[in-house]
């Protein structure tokens, strides 16, 4: 039975939430066997990656997850994907945010997403943190309606078109090539058959031989995604590109600086290999704007950080319109984060593939902080049929691992 009478907005919260992170992501493919003298070890001047495209992660995973509260003591959800910088978002939250909501009818979700936006868009806020905040209060929305309704949210969008979801292993740790294929299998013999590893951090032909050995031995097996973080110019992604289309990879994401929008396009007519970008990306207009100049083959929003649920289903819509599909961006996360984008995964049609982390299975800040887990059974996930997200906080391990003071409702 849901929640039908009148109901305001009470309180808007956001908390840092910290843990250890002890698998440090994407690094360069070494081979097992260099050594001094061999060729490789001293890599031509022409093919070094000098890194400077490169983001800046904490030592530590982070995130902001944000609480919404009513006058009658309802609760909703969500989360901020803010590394590193998590009291940015927060800052806006208290001083920007929750302003507009306290005693608004928490319901009207897309007015509210509109009026946040407003708010600082003639100041250039368009993206970034900002859109990070407005995403982590747009969860947190939807998981109260969904709680008031007595419904998943993936059932207020308009789905399911499914409630299975496939996801891909993203990051496949080791020191060496041969280590990483170790790993590979490993997330084979668990029942993924897309794993994605990470290219640009080495010397090229390096990273590229790694790549093609990881590819290899999983071959008939998994597809294998390829990262490159956006290390590479234009002729370099293409003839990357090129070399991993012979090896048999899946996709090449994020080849370029995503404001290089007229080398992805000329990248994308370049190669037959997809390629997927777009978790930089934070609205509906700069997904346009590259969808419409076909500058890529897949898009990879992420909900946490482009205004959440609301503006993920009009992103989808908008690559639908181009006819592209869409797979789910999650990196240092906890399961609102995930949940969040598995809703909105079975409500749209042009959904792909959602990323499970390979952080998710090493840090005590995913599924140690909720009642029942996100673990993927045969490389998939079931959306949940609970109310709202559908996620459960363990109150006691949430407490442990936030920087603020928490006032617990249950």
């Amino acid at each position: 039975m849901g929640h039908t009478g009148a109901m305001k907005i009470a309180r808007v919260e956001s908390f840092r939430v910290v843990a250890h992170r002890d698998y440090e992501g994407s690094a360069g493919l070494r081979a097992a066997t260099t050594q001094s003298g061999v060729r490789g070890h001293h890599p031509r001047v022409l093919a070094r990656n000098d890194g400077r495209h490169l983001c800046v992660y904490p030592a530590q995973a982070e995130v902001l997850l944000v609480r919404i509260v009513t006058d009658d003591g309802l609760v909703g959800w969500g989360e901020a994907h803010a590394p590193p910088i998590p009291r940015v978002a927060q800052a806006l939250i208290t001083d920007l945010l929750a302003p507009q909501l306290i005693g608004r009818d928490p319901r009207a979700i897309d007015a509210h997403w509109e009026a946040m936006y407003a708010s600082m868009r003639l100041r250039g806020y368009a993206g970034g943190v900002m859109l990070e905040a407005m995403a982590g209060v747009d969860i947190a929305l939807w998981d109260l309606l969904g709680k008031a309704l007595g419904q998943p949210v993936y059932r207020l969008l308009g789905g399911p078109f499914r409630t299975r979801i496939p996801c891909y292993l993203s990051g496949v740790p080791g020191e060496s090539v041969d280590d990483r294929i170790v790993a590979a299998l490993d997330f084979v013999n668990d029942g993924f058959t897309a794993v994605k590893i990470s290219v640009g951090r080495g010397p090229l032909d390096e990273d590229l031989e790694a790549a093609a050995s990881v590819i290899h031995a999983v071959w008939g097996e998994a597809d294998v995604l390829v990262d490159a973080h956006g290390a590479y110019d234009t002729r370099t992604a293409v003839a990357a590109g090129r070399r991993l289309e012979r090896a048999g990879a899946a996709w090449f994401e994020d080849p370029l600086p995503p404001e290089d929008v007229e080398g992805y396009a000329a990248l994308c007519a370049a190669l037959d290999l997809p390629v997927a970008n777009g978790e930089t990306e934070c609205t509906r207009w700069q997904f346009n704007d590259k969808l419409s100049r076909r500058a890529a083959d897949i898009i990879l929003p992420d909900i946490c950080r482009a205004g959440g649920i609301s503006e993920g289903r009009k992103i989808a819509v908008i690559a639908d319109v181009h006819n592209v599909r869409w797979c789910v961006h999650a990196s240092i996360s906890t399961p609102i984060h995930l949940a969040a984008g598995l809703h909105l995964a079975a409500a749209t049609p042009n959904f792909l593939l959602c990323e499970y982390p390979q952080a998710f299975r090493t840090t005590p800040l995913a599924n140690d902080l909720v009642e029942v887990p996100l673990r993927p059974v045969d490389g998939h996930l079931d959306v949940s049929d609970a109310p709202g997200l559908g996620i459960t906080l363990v109150a006691e391990e949430v407490q442990a691992l936030s920087l603020d003071r928490i006032d617990w409702i249950a």
